[in-house]
């Protein structure tokens, strides 16, 4: 069985902002775009000088040349006037590919590949590069080789050995330049691209968020830098059994049964590493290896390799990243960040430690912060409890002794006296239900998430035995919430019942309760009365605890229909929300 949990994150990947701009620090776009301005400029120089030196083909006629320098000056002076009129511009991916244009055609003209053009061939490789990664620059030099060898094989004809020789070399130069600026280029963008994705994961932290909630949002940032298709979450705290959370990106977060977590957590522990490890699978004549263990040593480091493969077939995945939390209160966190298409390797290792060091204090602060508030809820809990027990029940026992008194003097032939001893059931079960709200208080009660559907039906039932108003209560099981959303609800659907008996003459009523991976819903309906105006009504009091919760409230009623109040609860300050069936 698969328990759904919230989906914290299953909208972050459209706040993460991933443009140029904001990745790329080192070498900014603005740059860039000044840089090629300035070698345009050189080339549009060159270009008059080679021309007006005589070195077009023999072929053409001079105007031909000297029109295509005309408006190759046009177009770069064009650019280089938008740059100073304003310095934040940035240039698109197709004016870099025009620049390349512009050069080939300038080369051809100038005497193909060994025109001394050829060398302005890599600058457009190096700004796409920098800008837009390794495909786009290695794409402009594959085509700018191919062109040049297209080039040179229209001009060689019958050409020697010799010569053919000299038109090959440039264009086998420009493709192993393109490539090492390509991936050196890469490189640094993905640098540029890790280091703004930790930044965007340090403004994640929010103290409403629980430790899962917290990783999910930093494993789908995580996500945008690496084809990730799933990852694992494994919690084992002390005196608890461990925990697992799944999901299979970019849907949301799962919980997966205490069986199979058990199951899952003693395959994945195995793996020891201190903060963070790597695992490539073997794909063509690359081996299986793991990167980042806790110890080495060829026994261990091969027993660590099996754990391994054997994390990965759990996991269903050929490589993965594995960051390791120790957690405050004893105990640890697993995150299996894994992926199909893109085979992780010893370079990731890094960026995994150092999001391993960003987040471990951010766990740790959410756990104080936990416990700091459990502190003090408990401590105000004791002391309502005592201003209850001291003010509040003391008026009610009082009023049953006296009711009690007034029931031994009326006979029982007195027509008041069923009356009267109904009013003494009322008031024994009032004092009683504040007695156990005391106990619940100074946590006496049942420990663990409060059980709102049985509270609630219990409720249902004495307010039906009391008011006579027939009350039907749906719900998926026993939803187990957070105990201080349970309360919270309980008092709505108290309250809400209470608006029934006082301003309506209805004599049934329904409640519905739901929980999904989001959203807590609760419903309180009743037959609409014709006699009562139509203007909708909003009980204050339940709206008021309902906005507190970050939640809505809303009334709907019509001509023949219910009259509905919807109380609508997001989940993200709770931990879990599952039925029991």
């Amino acid at each position: 069985m698969e328990l759904p949990l919230i989906a914290s994150g299953a909208h972050s990947t459209s706040e993460h902002v991933s443009t140029v701009a904001d990745i790329d620090q080192a070498f900014p776009a603005t740059t860039s775009t000044r840089l090629s301005a300035t070698v345009r400029l050189v080339s549009c120089f060159a270009a008059a000088h080679v021309i007006l030196q005589g070195s077009p083909t023999r072929q053409l006629p001079i105007v031909v040349p000297l029109a295509l320098v005309f408006l190759f000056t046009v177009y770069v002076g064009v650019l280089y006037w938008r740059t100073v009129r304003d310095s934040a511009s940035q240039e698109r991916q197709f004016i870099y590919w025009l620049d390349t244009v512009w050069y080939l055609g300038l080369i051809g003209m100038t005497g193909g590949p060994n025109s001394h053009l050829s060398y302005f061939l890599p600058f457009p490789v190096l700004f796409v590069s920098l800008r837009w990664g390794f495909a786009p620059g290695i794409t402009m030099a594959v085509c700018s080789t191919g062109i040049l060898l297209f080039m040179g094989a229209l001009s060689a004809g019958t050409a020697t050995g010799a010569l053919a020789t000299d038109i090959l070399l440039p264009p086998i130069a420009l493709l192993a330049l393109g490539y090492l600026i390509a991936t050196w280029a890469n490189s640094g963008l993905a640098m540029n691209r890790r280091l703004a994705s930790l930044k965007e994961i340090n403004s994640l932290f929010n103290p409403r968020f629980n430790i899962e909630q917290i990783i999910d949002r930093a494993v789908r940032h995580v996500a945008e830098l690496y084809q990730v298709d799933k990852y694992a979450l494994v919690l084992v705290e002390a005196g608890s059994p461990p925990r697992v959370f799944r999901a299979n990106l970019p849907d949301a977060m799962y919980r997966v049964s205490d069986t199979t977590a058990a199951e899952i957590a003693n395959v994945l522990t195995k793996l020891e590493t201190q903060r963070a490890a790597i695992y490539c699978g073997s794909r063509g004549l690359q081996r299986a290896d793991v990167y980042g263990l806790a110890a080495s040593g060829p026994t261990h480091t091969e027993k660590q390799l099996a754990n391994a493969v054997a994390a990965a077939h759990r996991l269903d995945c050929t490589g993965f990243g594995a960051v390791k939390f120790d957690l405050h209160h004893g105990g640890t966190a697993l995150v299996f960040v894994c992926s199909n298409d893109r085979n992780f390797g010893p370079a990731d290792l890094p960026f995994f430690r150092q999001l391993a060091e960003q987040l471990s204090p951010r766990i740790e602060n959410v756990q104080l912060l936990d416990r700091l508030a459990s502190e003090v809820a408990e401590h105000e809990r004791q002391k309502i409890s005592r201003d209850i027990h001291d003010s509040a029940i003391q008026p009610y026992i009082g009023l049953k002794f006296g009711l009690e008194a007034l029931a031994r003097k009326a006979s029982p032939a007195n027509p008041l006296s069923r009356d009267i001893g109904h009013l003494v059931e009322m008031a024994s079960t009032e004092i009683a239900e504040m007695r156990r709200y005391v106990k619940e208080l100074r946590g006496h009660g049942e420990p663990g998430h409060a059980a709102l559907v049985p509270a609630v039906r219990r409720q249902a039932a004495r307010f039906g035995e009391l008011y006579g108003i027939k009350v039907e209560v749906e719900a998926a099981g026993e939803l187990r919430i957070g105990d201080g959303l349970a309360d919270e609800a309980f008092h709505i659907v108290s309250e809400a019942l209470s608006n029934i008996r006082r301003h309506t003459t209805a004599s049934f009523a329904r409640i519905d309760l739901s929980c999904d991976m989001q959203m807590f819903t609760l419903q309180i309906a009743n037959p609409g009365d014709p006699a009562m105006s139509e203007k909708l009504f909003t009980p204050r009091s339940i709206s008021e605890r309902a906005h507190a919760l970050g939640g809505t409230c809303q009334v709907e009623t019509g001509p023949g229909r219910d009259t509905a109040v919807t109380v609508e609860i997001p989940l993200k300050n709770e931990r879990l929300c599952h039925a029991v069936p």
